[in-house]
């Protein structure tokens, strides 16, 4: 009896999680047209786009009220997707000073949902979108949360005169930092990674590329150029703190560096430290 009783949970269990994986909250996006309607109900213009790059679907999403403005760019961390900023893209004061974009990561949101990739790859991915928002003329400014700050951070390499400003905000770019987290290697592997739900397989993997990913990046820092500006909290407890002195000790040749330590702050600073970050985006220029 108690045999069964553990097999009939297990099922439920197994299900349950099945089917989380095909809802929102596992693959943590929006479909356009939900996205077009919120926006519109708000009375923000917005235009989503898909492009194909390298054979790869690249999703982004803009809103822009000005063509004379420079653009402001989010790229989410792991998982995540370009609808994680929307809240920022609907916002009247940064709109007098920005037109605003957001970008699904390649393997999240809908670029090339739930394959993982490289940080190489996704900043190689990542640069042609880039480089339309600078087609005005207008400096470019990028925000990178989380794992979106290692991919900025190889984006600022590779193309040291694209950007005017990279917002790292907790942002993990040391190795040293890293977490050894045995059971992401564990999870991936089959069948253990069918069972992850949405986009947390693809995350798993990505972040597990990135412990190799940081290794090479050691060598990128001195080609960066751009301003920099790092936001950290204090209590951030996913990726420490420290991870903002090996960055100003890296980033010999930027042009400036920039500190804003939020006081008691976690990792998920777009969100709970939301009018702290928009002052702080309000006056990159």
């Amino acid at each position: 009896m108690q045999m069964k009783k553990i097999f009939i949970y297990s099922i439920i269990v197994i299900g349950a999680w099945l089917l989380l994986a095909s809802c929102f909250i596992a693959k943590n996006r929006w479909s356009d047209g939900k996205a077009y309607k919120i926006f519109s109900n708000k009375h923000v213009p917005l235009k989503i786009y898909d492009t194909l790059i390298d054979n790869t679907n690249i999703h982004y999403a803009t809103t822009v009220t000005n063509d004379t403005l420079p653009t402001l760019v989010f790229i989410h961390g792991s998982p995540g997707s370009w609808m994680n900023y929307y809240k920022f893209m609907l916002d009247d004061e940064l709109h007098k000073k920005f037109n605003i974009a957001a970008i699904d990561r390649p393997g999240f949101g809908h670029s090339n949902f739930g394959k993982a990739y490289r940080l190489q790859e996704q900043a190689i991915l990542l640069e042609p979108i880039l480089k339309k928002f600078t087609s005005n003329g207008k400096p470019l400014f990028v925000v990178g949360h989380s794992m979106g700050g290692p991919v900025l951070v190889q984006l600022s390499a590779n193309q040291p005169h694209l950007i005017n400003t990279a917002v790292i905000v907790a942002g993990s770019i040391d190795v040293n930092q890293e977490k050894k987290e045995t059971w992401r290697k564990i999870m991936d592997k089959k069948p253990l990674i069918y069972l992850m739900p949405g986009a947390f397989a693809p995350s798993n993997t990505e972040l597990l590329y990135l412990k190799k990913d940081l290794l090479p990046l050691q060598q990128e820092f001195k080609k960066i150029t751009t301003n920099i500006i790092f936001v950290h909290g204090t209590k951030d407890t996913w990726v420490p703190i420290e991870n903002v002195g090996y960055g100003k000790k890296m980033m010999i040749n930027a042009a400036s560096i920039k500190v804003d330590t939020l006081l008691n702050a976690d990792h998920q600073i777009p969100w709970k430290n939301y009018q702290e970050l928009k002052q702080i985006l309000l006056n990159l220029y």
